[in-house]
């Protein structure tokens, strides 16, 4: 079977699973409590972190975790209106964008910034022509 809808999920590497299954049944504390559990979940939080970090260039701090790309896209596009109103509260954005991302942009429209939607054509390029 060929499979075409990677979009949300998609088979999981059998050495990927079997690291997940590992971690599962041997960190499974809260990472953010004080019992013994919770500080070994967060020992291997911040050791993920570190080498996500250390693979990409970066520093662990620029590494963040979300529940998935929905709370990804919502932190990181109010986020940066937030972080960046100063320099003009216009985005621009396409007609054709993930309901995660349409719904932040109609809420940043609730907050007073101004969103523009470009269109696209019928193979989903951005039509130039408002």
């Amino acid at each position: 079977m060929i499979y075409f809808d990677n979009s949300a999920t998609t088979k999981i590497e059998k050495t990927v699973l079997d690291t997940y299954n590992a971690a599962s049944l041997n960190y499974f504390g809260n990472p953010s409590s004080l019992h013994k559990l919770g500080l070994k979940a967060y020992e291997l939080l911040e050791t993920s972190r570190k080498q996500i970090a250390e693979l990409m260039g970066f520093k662990p701090y620029e590494v963040v975790f979300t529940s998935g790309g929905t709370e990804g896209n919502n932190w990181i596009i109010k986020g940066t209106a937030f972080k960046k109103r100063e320099f003009g509260k216009h985005i621009i954005t396409t007609s054709i964008e993930h309901p995660s991302v349409m719904n932040s942009m109609h809420q940043l429209e609730e907050l007073g910034y101004e969103v523009t939607y470009l269109p696209v054509d019928k193979t989903g390029h951005v039509s130039l022509m408002i």
